[in-house]
């Protein structure tokens, strides 16, 4: 997977378009075949760089979910755009996710280096994700409340959100 993103980063940043699969060499034929849910996370000097994925069950295989959210990473407005000779320093980190459940626990329950959460506003106005191990502000259970209020830009009160526990299976090249 992780040489999918690669080919995909360099094919865009040289060529400025999306590669199809067919430009591609795929050497695990088998994710051809599979459809799973992706999040492609990009690192350079051990910053995030770049980010992107979906939440939501998808028709796509994996191979076009990780053409997708690379191209995808690389136009995160939140980030400065990356140069072809950036990649050279680029790590990339690829969470597939495996389960995906309204959370019915305490947030004092959860551990920051293995959960995520998704939280998503009653009213549909906003969403948010938060990674695991994906920031050095949250190092204990009681530090998602005060990260969600910094990325939702208000007061995060769980009550006013459906919130998400979502496990994943990680890859990466660092």
């Amino acid at each position: 997977m992780i040489n999918i993103v690669k080919q995909t980063l360099q094919y865009f940043l040289s060529n400025g378009k999306i590669p199809t699969k067919n430009e591609l060499i795929i050497t695990d034929t088998s994710l051809l075949q599979k459809k799973a849910t992706v999040f492609v996370t990009l690192y350079k000097n051990g910053n995030i760089v770049g980010s992107s994925g979906n939440v939501v069950e998808l028709e796509n295989d994996i191979v076009n979910e990780l053409i997708q959210n690379s191209v995808y990473s690389l136009q995160d407005p939140r980030f400065e755009r990356l140069t072809l000779a950036d990649l050279e320093k680029v790590k990339i980190r690829i969470d597939v996710i495996t389960s995906r459940n309204i959370l019915d626990k305490p947030f004092s329950e959860l551990n920051p280096a293995k959960s995520w959460v998704l939280v998503i506003k009653k009213d549909y106005s906003k969403l948010s994700i938060i990674l695991p191990n994906i920031s050095p502000t949250l190092v204990s259970w009681a530090d998602f409340p005060k990260v969600l209020s910094r990325k939702l830009e208000e007061n995060f009160k769980a009550d006013d959100f459906i919130i998400y526990e979502i496990q994943t299976q990680v890859t990466s090249d660092y």
